[in-house]
């Protein structure tokens, strides 16, 4: 317990986990970025928008994740970064959420190919966890 409160792991800590949400933004993103096309597709899949907001989001939503990603692992801005990634968690948990209560039988498109038939359910535990990560990083203010 001693450990947990100690200033330096926390610090360490929060600079692991920024690396992490910073990799995974950037690592999503990137891929994304290769095929818009395909991504535009899994956005349709959950039903929420109209197809030409589908087509428009999966040519910018990309490139904002790698760009809050490279920002949260640089520094700069990262405070901005932080509240971008919160939105997009808390926006993708819901459309998740959505998915799952519909009954949608679909992948959540998060790394575009590299991970396919994730489904729902665990797409959404693992951004609840990232949420968790967030929610961190912000009580860390004079370490982010």
């Amino acid at each position: 317990m001693t450990l947990l409160l100690n200033p330096r792991f926390q610090g360490l800590l929060a600079l692991g986990l920024r690396v992490v949400l910073a990799g995974l933004f950037v690592v999503a993103g990137g891929l994304k970025l290769f095929d818009p096309a395909a991504f535009a597709v899994e956005i349709d899949r959950y039903q929420l928008i109209p197809w030409w907001s589908c087509a428009l989001l999966a040519l910018l939503l990309p490139w904002l994740e790698v760009c809050v990603g490279i920002s949260l692992l640089t520094r700069w801005l990262s405070r901005g970064a932080l509240a971008w990634v919160t939105a997009l968690l808390i926006v993708f948990s819901l459309a998740l959420l959505s998915a799952m209560l519909r009954g949608l039988s679909i992948d959540c498109g998060c790394f575009g190919r590299l991970w396919q038939s994730t489904g729902t359910f665990w797409p959404l535990v693992r951004n609840v966890v990232l949420l968790g990560i967030t929610v961190f990083l912000w009580w860390q203010p004079h370490r982010l």
